[in-house]
Order: C-alpha cells, then structure tokens, then sequence
C-alpha cells in the first residue's frame, strides 16, 4: 500500500506528463478564442467516480471531442492504470453520440512491472437525446443508453467481466433565484449478462440487473462546479438476488485555468468527490480523483485543413 506522500508524488508526476504531451502534440490544438470562463457542460461534467449522472444536456451541433480519463486511484488500488479514450460527435443540437475503448497497462507502483502488461478490457457505446422542456414546462428532459462489453482477457481488477446495456431518463431544473443552482433527479434500469469471463464485483457493486433512482443539485461557477448526488439501487425488482445500495457523493470538479496546464490546449477538468456507500456488503467510504482532457477535435480539424 502506498503512503499518502507517495501518491502525492505520483499525481503530480502523472499530471506533468499528461500535460506535457498534449502541449507538444500538434494534433490537441484547439481554435482561437477558447472561454475559460464557459461553464461546464453536461457532457464533460460527467466524470465517472465523481459525478456519475448524466445530466439531460449534450453536446452541441457537429461538435467531435476526444475525451481522455485516467483512473488516478489505480495508482495505490489497483497494479494497472485504466485510462479510457472516447470520441463524442454532436448528430444535432439535442443528440450526441459518444464511443470509446478503455485501456490499462501496468503502472509499475504494484506488483506487476512498469508496462509488463496492457492492453484493452472494455468498448463502450452511449448515446443520450435531449427532449427539453415539451413535456414539462419547468423541467429540461433527457434519454440515454449505453452500452458496455468487456474485450480481450484483462486482469481481474480491471473489469467486472460482466456486460451493461443500462438507459436512464433525467431531468434538471434551475432555480429562478438562484440561477448558478440546479436540481436534477433520474431514473434508470441496468440490463446486466454474463460473457464467460470472471466475474469481479468491488464491494457493494451489485452485479445483477437493477433499477436506480438518483437526484441532488449542481452549483456550478465559471471554473467551479460542486456537487452532490445521492442514489439508490435495487435488484429486487428486476434481478436475481435480492439486494440494495444507497450511496451518497459530495464533489467537486475544477475547470483547470490555462495558466495550471502550460498552456495545454483543449479542457482540463480536475474532479474530486467523497463517496459512501451502504449496501449488501456493509458500508464503503472512498475517495476518487479523476483528471478529464477534452479536445474539440473538428476545431483542430478546420485551422488545419480550411475550406478553400
């Protein structure tokens, strides 16, 4: 297990390299006029293990983002870094459509020498459609599935070995004196199947079919986002065994300032959130940081390559 201090370092180290190859790759430039002052969008505000709701925006008209995550907590959890890569395209200005394979590769802090292994362990295909305010007036509406499959042989603390066709329905709202708040609910459905590979739960995952219902509020801020989400899920309903989980995670996601990121082009966004977990396998406490890099690939794409 490695110290506080060691993990400290590791970030740091990490975080150096991350942005000193998108500031020397030509291809994660981005145009001019870049607002570091935009708010959050739906879309890069959902970082897995910090802020898990999908919240009912997407992502603009012909946009294309290349969105890379690294797992940091893998660094003192797991002997391999999960690093997923997806491209999300904008079909309109209500529906997107992001796809995407997740990685590892031995990060040499474990047991396993530095790149002794990698490879891929999952695919992953989403696609969410903003309905908006037609069927109420005072809520914005949105649907989304995705789709999850594991792929190759990965170690058995990269991935559940289970695949996920899950859907969801969301909905947020702002309050009219406090516009910067939001409050958001959604409920959702995870189809679970087995694909012969092992199966390898963290404690309190369910592993079954399931049915969920979240909610909490967003306060977002021109750099800052804070969080706080709460959700319950059940395979009673839909599953094979009989079993719950109510989790509760405060967070914070950090648009990094130019200025943190060496002039790196593209979105940086810094998440950190508490988790707690009551299930089945007792309580869980957790914490999770979670750095996400998006680059507006078709800006690149026309200063390169312009119409003539």
């Amino acid at each position: 297990m490695l110290s506080l201090p060691q993990t400290s370092n590791i970030f740091l180290r990490f975080l150096f390299v991350a942005i000193l190859a998108a500031t020397t790759l030509p291809g994660l430039q981005a145009s001019e006029g870049e607002d570091e002052d935009e708010k959050v969008s739906d879309g890069d505000m959902q970082i897995e293990g910090v802020f898990n709701s999908a919240l009912p925006g997407t992502e603009k008209k012909h946009r294309l983002k290349l969105l890379f995550r690294p797992h940091f907590g893998d660094f003192h959890r797991k002997d391999y870094l999960r690093v997923p890569l997806a491209l999300r395209y904008g079909l309109s200005d209500n529906w997107d459509v992001t796809g995407g394979i997740e990685s590892y590769f031995a990060h040499g802090f474990g047991d396993v020498d530095w790149m002794h292994e990698y490879g891929f362990y999952a695919a992953r295909l989403s696609t969410k459609y903003r309905i908006g305010h037609r069927f109420w007036s005072h809520w914005d509406m949105g649907l989304g599935v995705d789709f999850i499959t594991p792929v190759s042989s990965p170690p058995g603390d990269v991935s559940d070995g289970l695949r996920h066709f899950a859907y969801h329905v969301s909905f947020s709202r702002e309050l009219e004196t406090m516009p910067d708040w939001r409050i958001f609910w959604a409920v959702g459905a995870d189809d679970v199947s087995t694909t012969g590979r092992p199966v390898v739960l963290e404690k309190n995952d369910l592993g079954d079919d399931s049915v969920s219902l979240s909610g909490g509020f967003v306060w977002q801020r021109p750099a800052h986002s804070y969080t706080l989400e709460m959700s319950y899920a059940t395979t009673r309903l839909t599953g094979t065994r009989d079993r719950d989980v109510f989790t509760i995670r405060p967070g914070i996601i950090w648009k990094l300032p130019k200025k943190y990121t060496y002039r790196a082009r593209g979105d940086w966004f810094l998440g950190v959130s508490t988790k707690v977990s009551y299930g089945s396998d007792g309580t869980a406490l957790g914490v999770s940081g979670k750095l996400r890099v998006s680059f507006d690939f078709k800006k690149w794409w026309r200063s390169k390559f312009p119409k003539k």
